[in-house]
């Protein structure tokens, strides 16, 4: 045990405060030409003080000890390897829920939630509950937001992966989403599903990368996180063509499909919509930077 000095006053804390550290963070991340050192310094001293960005703000001049300096030590260190922010953090917001993240699922992107705002205004349109498949389920951002803000009441989510399935599970019971059926399917999809099972909506972020692209993505997105939920194949449509062929089977009248794409498939992708007979008002709407990035249609009344 550490004795006081003579006089009876115990020592100043020492070591470097809050502040002093997310200033050396800032730095180093600097020096690795890091696009956004400032908020990033924050958010990962943040997580390995197990605090929030805001908190950390107002006790700045807290004194961090050899053990909580050491944990931001291993935080940077796995930045500067190249392993993704919300892999370090262990947590991703999207839309009103938080998700764990990790290795296992794609980390969901602010695209996919401008997707959501679309089906939020289609589903204005609508009186009758809705049914959903989210094709791709993933992390199950998409299908636990739908569930969150009452777009949906039952939401069958699918993918090829089951450690994606794992992740979707957890992140579920931690939302409460107990609307949320997820099942493994086999790349052909649709034999998921059961005899005469139909939805109001099908929706899904596929895998559009194309294989040419893969080995030029940035070594964050292509080392970090699972190819699968990324490589569409050749053209980057491989998964697309296998929704579009078989979404209109498994659609009830007036029933809709929702797909994120890559920004320069949309002629592609509305050629394959166009060319399904019972699908209508086939349409292309651009993200927040203005590229196309969303197709939509409606399945054909019959009659």
């Amino acid at each position: 045990m550490n004795e006081p000095p003579p006089g009876g006053h115990a020592r100043s804390p020492v070591g470097p405060t809050r502040r002093e550290i997310v200033q050396g963070v800032r730095r180093e991340l600097e020096l690795a030409g890091l696009d956004a050192p400032r908020v990033e310094s924050e958010r990962l001293v943040a997580a390995a003080l197990a605090v929030s960005v805001s908190e950390l703000g107002l006790s700045g001049g807290e004194r961090v000890d050899p053990a909580d300096a050491a944990a931001v030590a291993r935080a940077v260190s796995r930045r500067l390897e190249g392993q993704p922010l919300q892999h370090i953090e262990g947590t991703v917001d999207f839309r009103r829920v938080r998700l764990v993240s990790d290795g296992r699922a794609l980390i969901p992107r602010p695209e996919t939630e401008q997707l959501l705002d679309l089906v939020t205004a289609w589903r204005r349109a609508r009186d009758a509950p809705v049914d959903a498949l989210d094709i791709g389920a993933g992390s199950g951002a998409i299908a636990i937001a739908l569930l969150d803000e009452g777009i949906a009441g039952r939401v069958v989510g699918l993918d090829v992966s089951e450690a994606a399935l794992d992740q979707a599970r957890e992140n579920a019971r931690r939302a409460d989403a107990d609307g949320l059926e997820l099942r493994r399917c086999p790349p052909d999809i649709w034999s998921a599903l059961k005899t005469g099972e139909a939805f109001d909506l099908i929706i899904s972020n596929p895998p559009y990368v194309t294989t040419p692209e893969w080995a030029g993505l940035d070594p964050v997105v292509r080392d970090h996180e699972p190819r699968v939920a990324l490589d569409g194949g050749e053209d980057g449509l491989d998964v697309i063509r296998t929704i579009v062929s078989g979404a209109a089977a498994r659609l009830r009248e007036g029933g809709a499909l929702f797909l994120e794409i890559g920004m320069s498939q949309a002629p592609a992708v509305m050629a394959l919509l166009e060319a399904e007979p019972i699908l209508t008002d086939c349409h292309v709407r651009v993200d927040l930077a203005g590229r196309p990035r969303f197709v939509s249609a409606r399945k054909r009344a019959s009659g």
